[in-house]
């Protein structure tokens, strides 16, 4: 499956949406399920957002909370809703192949 075919599934499909605390999830941490990684949402000072690819294993993740004491708990409302809409309007976490890119040569930005 080329790259941008891979994106597009991704994006399309349904992401599963879990937080270490149900009652008010923005003062826990919030993972993200898609397709066969796990991604944790990570808020910047300045409110902008990313997904960090964590672990491929959902054992792995619930043994790395367990040992900080915490469980995480699946959401399905608005605020999952607004979490899935971000992951899915996240900007690619990898730049273009040169062949792929639209800038000529020699224009690209350094990584």
């Amino acid at each position: 499956m080329a790259m941008e075919e891979q994106d597009l599934f991704v994006r399309e499909t349904d992401q599963r949406v879990f937080a270490t605390n149900a009652d008010e999830p923005e003062e826990g941490r919030v993972f993200v399920w898609s397709l066969a990684r796990w991604y944790e949402r990570l808020e910047g000072e300045l409110g902008g957002v990313v997904f960090s690819p964590i672990t491929d294993s959902e054992e792995e993740l619930r043994a790395m909370l367990n040992a900080e004491g915490l469980d995480m708990t699946e959401l399905d409302d608005e605020f999952a809703r607004d979490v899935r809409e971000e992951f899915r309007e996240q900007d690619i976490l990898y730049p273009a192949a040169p062949e792929d890119s639209d800038e000529p040569p020699g224009e690209q930005e350094p990584p």
